[in-house]
């Protein structure tokens, strides 16, 4: 299949664009942080996928401390997961409705998926004690996936389906997503492995070279050393592929709003941050543990956008609010309930698109000055099979009081050639800018990146 089918029903909206640009299907796809950090920590360094904007198909280990003061859950917890049970009550009514003979056929799989190739080169600072150290300087990179679909239709016209998303390059884990869903006059219920609402309803900068980007990127080439911001993430998104349950409200006069709630911050063997992250054990291991050093659960991420055309202008608007509830301060005076809010636009006219985003982060660390802020600007201009563009990325993080900040700063240029339908060639180039006020060497960087290579969508 070359993509999705687009969201049809009450829920039907224009589907929202991966920062590359790309049509995706709503709803689509860092993470928790790995392993209890001082609070001038950097940041767990993304696995080798992290939640990223998708192609053009469907659609982000601490060891276990002792139980000092664990957070009860909150009212307002308490009131989202009632919201959340109201809803899934109100799915399984639907359904019964549809009587003994409610499906029109049985579901029946079908395939999709991509698969990305690049061929990559470039230079970084590589000298006794800088990131680049010892590496070298050019690369092969791939990535890719088979997606597992089906879908039936009730007498009733609530709509049932399953998808199971299978990595064809597995650096982590076997399987990237896999979830169930119901969708009808409701609007969406989904449960199971997949990003939040947060991640599905963005809009953002469009992205010249295909997979990549330098406000989310999926790949990254250069190293970022001890510098605390390490991968960009624009997309406020805390809980990634945990396991959870998501709703999202019909669209209305361009409105929709969604909502998603974890119970516990972890992923199967490793966390949803992979590998070395939070640990669940897998599905078949019962209740979690509730008093996980510096593990973020009962997680509620929200969202809203407004998707709408006035004449021949193409207008998104988006905002996205997240808070995670601390299982445990361990060492005490450690950490702290994380928060995120994110907003974002995007505009396109004539084959222009422009877009940005801006995302606060206090990554869950207690003590002053240790927020994350970063934003991103992207412009593509599409004319016949061509696109070309620019983004724009800068990204700082508090390091301690008095001790500054770590910053990055980066720019790409490229563009895309559709070749035919689902393949696209592409190429083009980044510059990246690492600083440091007090990290030394080991957190400065300055790379230049040439990237070409294909995309294939089926």
């Amino acid at each position: 299949m070359a993509a999705s089918r687009p969201w049809s029903g009450p829920c039907a909206a224009p589907p929202p664009r991966d920062q590359g640009g790309t049509a995706r299907s709503p709803p689509p796809s860092p993470a928790a942080p790995a392993g209890p950090p001082p609070p001038t920590a950097t940041p767990a360094a993304r696995p080798c996928r992290r939640n990223q904007p998708v192609p053009p198909s469907p659609p982000p280990a601490i060891a276990r401390g002792q139980r000092i003061n664990p957070r009860p859950s909150t009212p307002e917890v308490l009131e989202v997961s009632k919201r959340l049970l109201s809803s899934s009550a109100l799915v399984a009514a639907s359904l019964l409705t549809a009587g003994e003979a409610g499906a029109v056929e049985r579901i029946k799989l079908g395939l999709g998926g991509f698969f990305s190739a690049f061929v990559v080169a470039g230079q970084e600072d590589d000298g006794v004690g800088e990131p680049g150290f010892a590496r070298r300087g050019h690369k092969v990179s791939r990535e890719a996936e088979i997606y597992f679909r089906g879908e039936t239709t009730l007498d009733n016209g609530v709509q049932v389906g399953a998808i199971v998303e299978l990595e064809a390059e597995s650096c982590v884990d076997q399987i990237d997503e896999s979830y169930i869903y119901v969708e009808g006059w409701f609007g969406r219920v989904q449960i199971g492995q997949k990003d939040p609402a947060t991640d599905a309803m963005f809009y953002g900068a469009p992205t010249p070279i295909t997979r990549h980007g330098v406000t989310t990127p999926t790949f990254t080439y250069h190293q970022f050393g001890t510098n605390a911001v390490a991968t960009p993430v624009v997309i406020a998104n805390l809980s990634g592929d945990a396991e959870k349950v998501t709703y999202f409200m019909p669209r209305f006069a361009g409105f929709q709003l969604g909502v998603s709630y974890t119970p516990d911050n972890c992923e199967e063997a490793f966390g949803a941050g992979g590998a070395g992250a939070f640990g669940c054990g897998g599905s078949y291991s019962g209740f979690q543990f509730e008093n996980s050093a510096g593990q973020q659960a009962e997680i509620f991420e929200a969202a809203i956008n407004f998707v709408e055309k006035f004449g021949e202008v193409d207008v998104a608007l988006y905002a996205a609010y997240i808070r995670g509830n601390l299982e445990s301060d361990v060492p005490v005076g450690t950490f702290k309930d994380q928060e995120q809010y994110g907003f974002g636009a995007q505009f396109g006219y004539a084959g222009f698109v422009l877009g940005g985003s801006y995302k606060h982060d206090n990554r869950g660390l207690a003590g002053p000055d240790l927020d994350r802020r970063e934003w991103g600007l992207g412009l593509t201009y599409a004319f016949q099979a061509w696109t070309l563009g620019v983004q724009y990325y800068d990204g700082e993080v508090e390091i301690g009081a008095g001790l500054g900040e770590d910053s990055i700063e980066a720019v790409e240029l490229g563009g895309s050639y559709e070749l035919g339908p689902g393949i696209v060639l592409t190429g083009g180039v980044q510059f990246w800018k690492l600083d440091s006020d007090s990290a030394g060497i080991a957190a400065r960087n300055d790379a230049t990146i040439f990237i070409v290579g294909a995309h294939i969508g089926f």
